[in-house]
């Protein structure tokens, strides 16, 4: 071993021993809110007001057609916290939220690569 990497093992070994168990493990909360309160750190805001994040988990097509939407299973027309399935797409859900705008739930994300266009040349 070299004498640099000794003294990084060395000055490795102080640092972890002198640091309490919650300040290297990675799950802990910052040790600032460690410090606070637990009703300094509670939200103020009811839970119901804020929205959750509508995520598209899967989807059904067919003949009873349905969409997994945040855990829900809904089918075209149904509502669910204010949101109508409006229709199924064979990567998408389409909804129409409260205020009447439409919303696009795409089952996978798209990728920065997708929206690249097409490398034009020879096709095999």
């Amino acid at each position: 071993m070299t004498p640099f990497l000794r003294r990084l093992a060395g000055a490795a070994v102080l640092l972890a021993w002198g640091a309490p168990a919650a300040a290297l493990d990675p799950t802990q909360p910052p040790a600032v809110l460690r410090a606070l309160p637990a009703a300094a750190t509670a939200s103020t805001v009811p839970p119901a007001a804020v929205p959750e994040r509508l995520r598209l988990q899967g989807l059904r097509l067919g003949p009873a057609p349905s969409a997994l939407i945040n855990g829900q299973v809904l089918s075209p027309g149904q509502r669910w916290q204010g949101h109508t399935l409006l229709r199924l797409e064979t990567d998408a859900a389409v909804l129409r939220d409260p205020e009447g705008r439409l919303l696009r739930l795409l089952l996978l994300p798209s990728s920065p690569s997708a929206a690249a266009p097409a490398p034009r040349g020879n096709r095999p």
